[in-house]
Formats: C-alpha cells, structure tokens, sequence
C-alpha cells in the first residue's frame, strides 16, 4: 500500500476531469440517467484520488516538490484543479447545489495558486534545464485547463455572486482571458516542438491531445462569460468580442483535432506496441468530452443551430472513449492485484 501512495500519479485526476465534462455535456443532450450516473462515479473517485494524493504529500514531501518542479511530471499535479472545478460544475448544474460548488471553486483556486506558481517557480530557478525537446509535452497545456475551469464554475456560480456580481464579473473574465494567452503561448512552442524536432516513439501519446482539450475549454469558458454577462452590466460592451474569441479557438480544437488523432494512429502503427492500459489514456478521452460540451455550448451561444449535430454524435464517441478505458483500468486492477498472489 505504501508502495501504491509513493508511486501515485497525478494524472489519475484526468478520470474526474473526463468523468465530469462528459456527465455535463450529455446532462445538456438530456441524457440525464447517464449524466447522474457519472456524477456518482465522480462522487466515489475523486476523495479517493484525493486522499491518494494528500498521503503521497505528506508521506513523501521531498519526493513530490522534486516531481511538481520537473518539467516533465510536474504539469500533471494541475490536473487536481480542473477536476475539483468540473466536480463543482456537476454539483451546481446536477445537484443545484451552489454551496458545495462554491466551495470547491474555492479549493480549486487555492490549488490553482499553490501548484501553477509552485510549478512555474520550481522550473523556472533551477540551475540544471533540459531542453525544449525534452522537457516539453502537451501536459503543459494543464496550466490553460486548470485556469479555464476556475472560469467554467465561476460563470455558474456568478448569479450568487449578489452585489459582488461586477468584481466577480471581472475576475471570470481576467481568467478566462489569461487562459486563453497560456494557451497561444505553449502551442506555439508544442507546434515547434512538433513539426521542426525529431520525434521519438512516446512523442505522440495521449498527452497531445489536451491540445484539442486546452482549446475546447477555453471555448466552454467563453460561453459562460457569455452567460455570465448577462447577470451583470460591468463588461457588456465585450460580448461581441468575446463570441468571437470562442469561434477562433472552436477553429483551432477542429483543426487540432484530426492531426493529433491521426499522429496518434502514426505512432500506432510504427511502433506497433501492445494493447496495455495506462492513466495517461485519461488525457485522450477528457478532449473528446471537452470538445463535445464546448461545441453545443457555443451553439447556443452565438446562436448557430446546425452546431448541435456535432455534440449529438459527440456525445456518443466521448462516452465510448470513457467506457473502453474505465474497463482498461479495472482489468489493470483486478490483474495488478492477481500478479503478486501468482508470484
């Protein structure tokens, strides 16, 4: 057992975080039995990953300042944050329970603060860097998630927000916008990395394709400052600008889309490794729930009808994508737990 807690990753969040943007995309299909019950999964997985994590830091604290000042395992801790705030988005849009989702607003952001400067600082100061080529992965467009979902559950929570409505207004926004910045900052380094070095046989893997995530959920973010904006006059005359923002990077989670699947299959193919589960495969399924969300969200805000097809079909292939690797990661389990009485 200790084992187990010394050897905890992070990434484990991306099953609340895919769990959680699925459960509300098929709540807007309504397909509310299916939302429910991811919701309840939610509920059992992430204190359980939680606890994991809060045993691992207080157990071994050197071992994990050394892993979040890593540039290569230290962008996976942020995934702790857009799970606490996608849960809070399950409680307020699922359970109508604004205080619980307030609540876990306020400890995402806590995170957020902790862990984003904790990580920028650690990489920053050290003597001894690797390069761009080994150093840097999709996983870094976690700090773009992790600020865009603090404005995702901040949006829905805004309504609440009483005579404090235009600072919050302004602090949604502020986020939303600072996302966005971290997002064109680091796939403009990821596209480098991708398309001018050499790329080695994990080069491609599931931590690519939070490019497709990063870019949905600064759209889903947008559309709740859009919301948002109409519980409160402070920032009115930015709407336009800001349905346009949600357009631009909608285009770019397209686009991203099929190049990141299709290097995926590439690598496949080249590589030819067998079939294993692994929790990276979490980071793969999070951006087919986030796109689908994003997507009918942005339909309804611009309007544009003809975008519902898309979180239609959507909603179908994410939910596939989750069942396929939540059934790999029992089989993990039940064979993890088999091998050393074998042995």
């Amino acid at each position: 057992m200790k084992r187990t807690i010394q050897q905890f990753p992070p990434v484990y969040f991306a099953l609340v975080m895919s769990t959680g943007i699925i459960s509300l995309a098929a709540q807007a299909q309504q397909l509310t039995a299916l939302a429910t019950g991811l919701f309840y999964v939610n509920l059992v997985a992430y204190p359980v990953l939680l606890a994991l994590l809060v045993l691992r830091l207080m157990l071994f604290p050197r071992e994990c300042w050394v892993a979040l000042t890593s540039h290569k395992d230290g962008p996976a801790f942020l995934a702790l944050v857009p799970a606490t705030a996608l849960l809070g988005s399950q409680f307020v849009v699922l359970a109508t329970n604004r205080l619980i989702g307030s609540l876990l607003w306020l400890l995402a952001l806590i995170t957020w603060l902790l862990v984003s400067y904790s990580f920028m600082l650690g990489v920053s100061l050290k003597k001894e860097k690797p390069t761009l080529e080994q150093g840097l992965t999709g996983s870094w467009l976690l700090l773009v998630v992790a600020t865009e979902s603090l404005a995702v559950l901040g949006a829905l929570l805004l309504p609440t927000a009483g005579i404090a409505a235009d600072v919050a207004m302004v602090g949604i926004l502020g986020l939303f916008l600072l996302g966005s910045v971290l997002y064109v900052l680091l796939i403009t380094l990821i596209f480098y990395r991708l398309t001018f070095l050499p790329l080695g046989d994990e080069e491609v893997g599931a931590a690519y394709w939070i490019s497709v995530g990063a870019s949905a959920i600064v759209v889903l973010a947008g559309t709740g400052v859009v919301a948002a904006m109409q519980h409160t006059r402070a920032l009115a005359e930015l709407l336009p600008f800001v349905k346009g923002y949600c357009v631009l990077f909608w285009a770019m989670s397209t686009w991203w889309l099929p190049v990141v699947a299709a290097l995926r299959l590439w690598n496949h193919y080249t590589t030819r490794p067998a079939f294993a589960y692994s929790p990276n495969y979490w980071s793969m399924v999070f951006p087919l729930g986030m796109y689908t969300a994003a997507t009918g969200k942005l339909a309804q805000s611009l309007p544009v009808a003809a975008l519902h097809v898309v979180p239609q079909y959507f909603i179908y292939l994410s939910l596939a994508a989750w069942v396929l690797t939540f059934g790999g990661m029992l089989y993990h389990f039940m064979a993890s737990a088999k091998s050393p009485q074998q042995n």
